[in-house]
């Protein structure tokens, strides 16, 4: 399970990744454009504006301080096409450029440099701007993105692994756990299948004799009728599991619900020869906030394991109870109890509390996603002398009843 975690995870990590690394690159090109259009927008304005200021003085431009918190190069170039005058230290004017107007690129004494021309009364004007910082910063920033952009790679990918973990880890269960159920269930209903075809056959090949096929047809009875009710209970837990998570519930009373349950087992148990007992104080409501029909079930699973278990001359006793906090429903035998090693699972589907019996396993998976929903507990204890008692521990139900009374 642990390496089909990781090839899932991995596959999400490298699938973010990649995603991840083509909005970044996009990211950066983006970036890198307008910074490189900010930075030639910054110079050409500099550029442009050194140039109109020099051509607008009076009496022809002054080129012989170089201005330091701008340092724009201007060439002074008279009509006969003669440089006849330049800021200090500005380098020889390609002939090239003489004739320049609007902001174009050039290199000038080996650096590349922004050069545009203005005319004024004297000839014209060219100057140039050096581009070597928006070169630098260009560069800086081309730096910090290769840099910075695989260390956020790695942390999306480790991020991305660790989220594939843990979210893989739900749905690696939810389908082992259906394989086990699909792998169960066809174990489950194979047998009585089987036995059904075996008996079938064996009844067809004994029709000629008069009466011999009477206690094979009874065992196919059998055989269809628990596997009926395996269905059933698949198919119970099948539209259970796809219930909403917020069932319409109302307040049902554990004491008459119990009641009503143990009266549907009275036959059930005299055929077994159990004795039947319902130790609830009819007095006192036991209010729970749940779908009646659920409660039912629940009552119904509960005695019916306990009437399964029993041996004959056993007792099964149902108990309702309202305490100061909470209400309890409890179920006791006096049969072979559960033992410990097997208490943890018992609630899983198509797993049993013992060996005894011919249950399925269904009916206490079926009592745990009826107690998870209504926000029940189980309590699971020995009985002195011998026997299990399975109660289920509600929270009072919230409603107030109309003659004053609170739950």
């Amino acid at each position: 399970m642990s390496t089909r975690l990781s090839r899932h995870a991995l596959r999400i990590a490298l699938i973010t990744t990649a995603v991840v690394a083509g909005l970044v690159v996009a990211l950066c090109v983006a970036i890198d454009v307008i910074v490189a259009d900010t930075l030639r927008s910054s110079a050409t304005t500099r550029l442009t504006t050194e140039l109109a200021q020099l051509a607008a003085k009076p009496g022809g431009p002054s080129l012989e301080e170089p201005d330091v918190d701008d340092p724009v190069l201007v060439w002074s170039i008279t009509h006969a096409g003669v440089v006849a005058a330049s800021t200090p230290g500005a380098p020889a004017l390609p002939a090239s450029v003489y004739n320049a107007r609007s902001p174009s690129e050039t290199r000038i004494a080996g650096a590349d440099v922004l050069v545009a021309g203005v005319g004024f009364s004297g000839g014209r004007l060219v100057g140039a701007v050096s581009l070597g910082n928006e070169s630098k910063t260009l560069t800086a920033l081309t730096i910090t993105e290769a840099i910075v952009g695989p260390v956020l790679l790695i942390l999306v990918f480790a991020g991305a692994f660790v989220v594939g973990r843990q979210t893989a880890g739900p749905i690696e269960r939810a389908r082992r756990r259906q394989l086990e159920f699909t792998a169960d269930a066809s174990h489950e209903l194979r047998t009585p299948l089987a036995v059904i075809e075996a008996e079938t056959t064996l009844a067809l090949a004994n029709l000629e004799n008069d009466g011999a096929d009477h206690a094979t047809l009874r065992r196919v009875a059998d055989e269809t009728r628990r596997m009926r009710s395996i269905v059933e209970d698949l198919l119970w837990l099948a539209r259970f599991d796809a219930l909403p998570p917020d069932p319409v519930t109302e307040p049902v009373d554990l004491t008459t619900a119990a009641d009503v349950g143990l009266q549907r087992f009275v036959s059930i148990a005299e055929h077994a020869r159990l004795h039947l007992e319902n130790r609830s104080d009819g007095a006192a409501l036991a209010l729970v906030d749940a779908p009646a029909e659920w409660i039912d079930r629940l009552i119904g699973v509960l005695l019916d394991n306990a009437c399964r278990y029993t041996p004959a001359d056993g007792t099964v006793s149902i108990a309702t109870a309202r305490e100061r906090d909470h209400v309890r429903l409890t179920v006791s035998d006096t049969g072979p109890g559960i033992p410990m090693e097997r208490r943890a699972r018992i609630f899983e589907r198509f797993r049993r509390g013992t060996s005894e019996g011919d249950g399925a396993g269904l009916g206490l998976a079926i009592g745990n996603a009826i107690v998870e929903a209504t926000r029940g507990r189980w309590h699971i204890a020995d009985v002195p002398g011998g026997g299990t008692s399975v109660g289920v521990v509600w929270p009072h139900s919230r409603t107030r009843l109309v003659n004053g009374l609170h739950p």
